[in-house]
Order: structure tokens, then sequence, then C-alpha cells
């Protein structure tokens, strides 16, 4: 793998948009965006900075799973939906949940809405 620090992020043109609108259909998925906000490493690498699982990520993306409980602050299928992308992509991938965002806006986070407002989405359930 090439350094993490000198790869860049995939961006929309690197993607089977096909292919991603299969798997979110597959597994409920209402919304699938790329977070272009995000950087290599991530903001805040504090913990874990030897060895930073947030590396080796080449795709951040925000998904709108629909309604449902979290367990673990997770929906049913969110790493359904990761299993699938990277066998699909051959690449690691990090999902953030578009409803815990909101719930983060609604707190004041102004990270969250950056993100949000920043994304760029790449599958709309219809």
């Amino acid at each position: 793998m090439t350094d993490p620090k000198s790869k860049p992020l995939l961006t929309r043109d690197d993607l089977p948009l096909d292919a991603i609108a299969e798997i979110c259909r597959r597994w409920g998925v209402v919304e699938l965006a790329i977070d272009p906000s995000q950087s290599r490493p991530p903001p805040g690498p504090a913990f874990l900075p030897q060895d930073n699982p947030f590396l080796l990520v080449d795709l951040y993306l925000i998904a709108d799973f629909g309604p449902g409980e979290y367990h673990w602050g997770c929906k049913k299928h969110h790493m359904d939906v990761v299993e699938d992308l990277y066998r699909l992509l051959g690449c690691h991938v990090w999902i953030e949940d578009k409803g815990i965002m909101e719930m983060n806006m609604a707190d004041g986070s102004e990270w969250a809405q950056k993100e949000l407002d920043g994304r760029d989405v790449v599958f709309t359930a219809e």
C-alpha cells in the first residue's frame, strides 16, 4: 500500500456509482454521500497515534440509513454496507451516520453542519 499521507482520498470520479447504488438498495440506504471535508489523516488523531486506523481510510462517506434504532452508534446494516463497499472498491471505507450528525447539529456542533453542507451525494433512494 502507498504511504497513507501521500495517497489521495477517492472522489466521485473514482467510484462505480451503479454498483454502489445496488449496494445501497440492497441494504436500504436512503442517501449516500462523499464527505469531502475529511483529510488524511483525520483531525484529532490523538488516540492510537502510532497505529491510527484512520490512516488507512480511502473514502469517507455519510449515509442516511433511514428510521430505526441505534445499537452501539450504528444502524442495522451499517457494517454490511462497509463490508460490501470494501469488497467492491478494495479499499477502506469510513461511514458516518447522517442521523447522528443531525443530532450533533441540534446540540450546536459546527463540524457536523460543515460536513453535511459539503457532502457530495452519490446515491439517493427513489
